[in-house]
């Protein structure tokens, strides 16, 4: 099983349902301890990454290493969510 590094970012609206999230393909790890690792290490390089890819118009929140079954629940999640807003 693969370990994927996940940002969360401060929700600006407290009634909203979703927090935007940042989502590293690379690097990926075969261990979570591997990933706390990497993550204790370059957890400023992380949060950088993942607050340009907003434009830096949110403050990131929290670093988690997640499994590759987890990132698929939040890819389907927002996947489904999508579709019904196209709707």
């Amino acid at each position: 099983m693969k370990f994927f590094i996940i940002v969360s970012f401060v929700m600006a609206n407290t009634m909203a349902a979703d927090r935007p999230l940042y989502i590293f393909q690379n690097p990926s790890f075969d261990t979570q301890q591997e990933c706390n690792q990497y993550v204790a290490v370059m957890h400023q390089r992380i949060y950088t990454q993942a607050s340009a890819s907003y434009n830096f118009k949110h403050t990131p929140e929290a670093i988690f290493c997640l499994p590759t079954d987890k990132v698929k629940e939040i890819f389907k999640y927002n996947y489904e969510e999508d579709s019904k807003q196209n709707i």
